[in-house]
């Protein structure tokens, strides 16, 4: 089979929007989960003491991870639904501080302190509708930014009324934001388990 493909006016400008993921979840959960991982580092979080955890997110993320269209994300139980789980992977996230195979074994997802935290997560855009209407973006700059940017914020209450916040507009990895070779190589460590260091 031969490639038909005009040189003279076809380019591969697309090619430098790939993307590879930091995290074993979902593409659309990448900024949140990063932002997550943030505040935990930047703060002494007990999560003992979170009232909630509010995502704010553009229109796909939403209806994809965070319990729109396709449904419900509160019911996690496999890694399937888990990974695919906005709340669940900003809870596992900020108890355990990482996202690889280890936090999709069943035995993590089933613990109670991930099944209670990730309870308290909410999950919303900024419109007082979900449904999906083309003026939506204009009136959302969550979602009318997308997918140039995948903008979220990362809200934590705390149960005496402190709030801390992040917010990011991609995530490392993003092709605004890419992972270097060594990140690869890391990730790739994390991912099987060896040392592939050359």
């Amino acid at each position: 089979m031969k490639l038909k493909y005009n040189w003279a006016s076809e380019n591969f400008e697309l090619v430098k929007k790939c993307i590879l993921k930091s995290y074993n979840a979902e593409v659309h959960t990448q900024s949140a989960v990063e932002a997550t991982l943030d505040l935990r580092e930047e703060h002494d979080i007990d999560v003992n003491s979170i009232e909630t955890i509010t995502i704010t997110t553009f229109m796909t993320a939403y209806h994809i991870v965070g319990g729109g269209e396709y449904g419900s994300r509160m019911q996690v139980h496999t890694k399937e639904q888990a990974d695919h789980s906005l709340p669940y992977v900003i809870a596992v996230m900020l108890l355990d501080g990482q996202l690889y195979p280890e936090q999709l074994k069943p035995e993590r997802i089933e613990r109670d302190d991930v099944q209670a935290l990730l309870k308290k997560v909410k999950v919303k855009t900024n419109l007082p509708f979900h449904e999906p209407v083309k003026v939506m973006g204009l009136l959302d700059p969550y979602t009318v930014a997308y997918p140039d940017k995948m903008k979220t914020k990362v809200e934590i209450k705390f149960n005496d009324g402190r709030i801390i916040v992040k917010e990011k507009e991609d995530y490392k990895g993003f092709f605004t934001n890419p992972l270097t070779k060594d990140d690869v190589v890391l990730k790739m460590k994390k991912l099987c388990g060896k040392d592939y260091s050359n």
